[in-house]
């Protein structure tokens, strides 16, 4: 398929997908110098809200979410480097420098200076490499699920992926993109109701894995090794110096890490804020899109946080993931 087919193809079936949830949106291309050209969704204006979306995801992902915020917000969903409508990136440089620069770049383009930044998977630790680097342009941060930034420690699925041999040949077999690959994959990791998923998005997610699985697979490479996510890159230590508000809206059944480990590392971000999403996965905004999008207004101070939001816990007596 050339570039011009896969685009065509690609904004044929995100249209159809906004067209599902009522949503107009603005869609534009920013070149970002030294990184890349990114596809740039908006909705809504007010305060920003930029939504970062997991390392194999896209952005549109998340469009379930921004069609509810979009009423009060300017919402921005973009596709990161290598991604979706995104030029293609490779990542195997430093990540964590990676993450800033391209955060900063997004914003500077855009001529945001301060904005509220929402990451799933992925896409929270970039929000928390950029709110570590330059808190002063993060109005809130919140961690919507599991960031691997947390711990050394993936599913096996994944780790596999990276494992020589054996991650070529599933690349090869099972891995290979499809439509029935896709849905494998989602089911075991990334969210809890399969059926939830629309048709549209299951088939930009097999179509973006066949465009940009040479970008995908740099990223894991940089970022994994058999034994999980590199040490260099797990921010455990970091979380203490956090200093813009935070929130953790963990889904109740992501595959990741569980609720009781998740309490534990946001109780290490000083007043930080921690709710479950009941019944989601590790991407809820398909899972349960109204009520991540009822925590998130809540979060950003507009809505009813619901009567499970609260203050992460101390941490006396509650055993962290391990780095090693």
């Amino acid at each position: 398929m050339t570039g011009s087919d896969y685009r065509e193809s690609y904004v044929r079936l995100q249209n159809q997908l906004l067209a599902r949830q009522g949503l107009t949106a603005r869609a534009s291309d920013v070149d970002l110098p030294g990184i890349s050209r990114i596809h740039v969704l908006e909705f809504g204006a007010g305060e920003p809200v930029v939504f970062l979306h997991g390392g194999a995801g896209i952005g549109a992902e998340h469009l379930a979410v921004a069609a509810r915020l979009g009423k009060r917000f300017r919402v921005i969903v973009p596709d990161r480097p290598g991604h979706g409508l995104s030029g293609d990136f490779n990542y195997r440089r430093d990540l964590l420098k990676a993450n800033v620069d391209f955060v900063r770049e997004l914003l500077d383009a855009l001529g945001i200076q301060r904005a509220a930044l929402v990451g799933n998977s992925y896409g929270g630790f970039m929000a928390l490499c950029f709110a570590l680097a330059h808190p002063a342009r993060v109005s809130r941060l919140v961690i919507l699920s599991f960031a691997p930034g947390f711990t050394r420690r993936l599913p096996l699925m994944m780790r596999l992926m990276v494992t020589p041999v054996v991650g070529r040949l599933l690349g090869a077999t099972v891995g290979r993109p499809s439509i029935k690959s896709t849905q494998f994959f989602f089911s075991k990791l990334i969210v809890a109701h399969l059926d939830r998923m629309p048709p549209e998005l299951v088939e930009l997610e097999t179509l973006h894995s066949k465009r940009h699985g040479r970008s995908t697979m740099s990223l894991f490479k940089e970022g994994m090794t058999a034994r999980g996510f590199r040490p260099r890159y797990v921010l455990l230590s970091k979380l203490p110096s956090v200093r813009v508000p935070t929130s953790f809206l963990w889904g109740e059944r992501d595959a990741f890490m569980t609720v009781e480990e998740a309490r534990a590392i946001a109780g290490l971000v000083g007043g930080a804020r921690f709710d479950v999403i009941p019944g989601a996965g590790h991407m809820p905004s398909w899972d349960e899109p109204e009520a991540t999008a009822r925590l998130i207004e809540g979060e950003l101070g507009v809505g009813d946080l619901g009567s499970e939001a609260r203050l992460a816990p101390s941490l006396g007596g509650i055993r962290l993931p391990s780095v090693s």
